[in-house]
């Protein structure tokens, strides 16, 4: 019997009107540990299955593309059909989509993808995409488990896609302020700065960039505590006159006065946690700022590639704001240079 029935040309995306009907659409073929792995799109419930209970044969649209790369490589660039994925769109009204790619066809040696936005409220609708490999990132293979996003203004459904644009912002955008400030020296690093690094890192993504939070909130499983909300700007203010005053104006060109600023600014911020989200990024950021306008080499992030280095960040900021703060001096003395 022959499980897999190839259709016509000209039926390419699952949401095709000759696969209305179809319950089980064959939808690729890729590579494994044991040769091939065979994937289907199940139409009644829109999600990607692996063929352990198909019933053959089924429609199959799995030659319309042959892929190198193997489908649960979470670190591969290739897209195939039924990943999630990021498009950068480039217009204003909506400058970037998150979709799945539910078909691809050629033209002109042109290979094009037909996207689906994960969200309901998309104003980009269903439609073809001239890919370009610098235009299109790998998100999900849609198979992990995957957790809703919070409200944003880039139409994200889930929490990985957010993360993924806020990966790609972040360079880009820390590069410009950064220079905007080596290059503009009247410009002050206090408050307004501060603020600013939170609004550049996360404009266009969160509504409440650059603003101070309304809510309580708590951080990590061990309930941390941050400070109440209605004391946040008091306590910014005493913050930025004390880090101004007792530090900063003290440093000049000296290694160990800058260590103990940044130390003292991280451990404060942290306490403080000012915004609702994004705080540790716009920390990390103001602190790179502040060192790079003084003539120091400091790049905290660069530091935090693995899940171990991270783990390992997170609890010595933890400990500082308890009142210890040796293990996040030893750290940030390893990356002031």
């Amino acid at each position: 019997m022959e499980k897999h029935k190839k259709l016509e040309a000209g039926i390419n995306h699952i949401n095709h009107k000759e696969l209305k009907k179809i319950k089980i659409i064959h939808l690729k073929t890729t590579p494994s540990k044991n040769g091939i792995t065979h994937f289907y799109w199940n139409n009644k419930l829109s999600e990607l299955i692996i063929g352990a209970k198909v019933q053959f044969p089924v429609p199959s649209i799995a030659h319309i593309e042959h892929y190198k790369e193997s489908f649960f490589d979470n670190n591969r660039n290739e897209i195939q059909l039924g990943d999630s994925i990021i498009w950068f769109f480039g217009k204003s009204i909506q400058p970037l989509v998150c979709a799945t790619v539910i078909g691809a066809c050629k033209i002109k040696r042109k290979r094009y993808l037909r996207l689906q936005p994960n969200h309901s409220q998309s104003i980009v609708p269903e439609t073809w995409a001239e890919f370009d490999i610098n235009k299109f990132f790998f998100v999900s293979n849609n198979k992990v488990e995957r957790y809703r996003a919070p409200p944003n203004l880039i139409y994200a459904a889930f929490q990985d896609e957010l993360d993924k644009v806020e990966e790609i912002y972040a360079p880009i955008r820390s590069r410009r302020i950064i220079i905007n400030y080596l290059t503009n020296r009247n410009l002050m690093m206090g408050e307004k700065a501060f603020r600013e690094c939170h609004l550049t890192l996360f404009k266009g993504i969160y509504a409440w960039a650059g603003d101070y939070r309304k809510i309580e909130i708590v951080v990590t499983d061990r309930q941390f505590p941050t400070l109440h909300p209605d004391e946040i700007e008091i306590k910014m203010k005493e913050f930025c006159q004390k880090f101004s005053n007792q530090y900063l104006r003290w440093v000049g060109n000296e290694r160990v006065k800058m260590l103990q600023a940044l130390v003292f600014a991280h451990k404060e911020l942290a306490w403080i946690h000012p915004f609702q989200d994004g705080n540790g990024r716009a920390i990390r950021l103001y602190l790179e700022l502040i060192a790079k306008t003084r003539g120091f080499e400091f790049d905290l992030n660069a530091s935090l590639q693995s899940k171990t280095k991270k783990r390992y960040y997170h609890f010595a900021v933890r400990k500082a704001v308890q009142g210890y703060s040796k293990i996040l001096t030893t750290l940030l003395n390893k990356i002031l240079v």
